[in-house]
């Protein structure tokens, strides 16, 4: 059993939108589009994709709506 499987959901949900919150500036999104992007990363954690594909996703959708990402 790996270590984030012991890691209920939710928890995990909170660690993309938190990766997502402090990357989304470097990424070159403005305050609420990361906002959005880890509302949205966290969505996806909690409908069973992984934190690492949520957080991939969701740096490709700000790299093709004209972010840095």
């Amino acid at each position: 059993m790996s270590a984030v499987a012991s890691y209920s959901r939710t928890q995990r949900a909170a660690a993309a939108a938190a990766i997502v919150d402090s990357a989304g500036k470097r990424w070159g999104l403005l305050p609420y589009q990361v906002a959005k992007a880890s509302d949205a990363a966290a969505v996806r954690v909690l409908r069973d994709q992984s934190v690492a594909g949520a957080v991939a996703a969701v740096r490709s959708a700000a790299r093709a709506q004209g972010g840095a990402a």
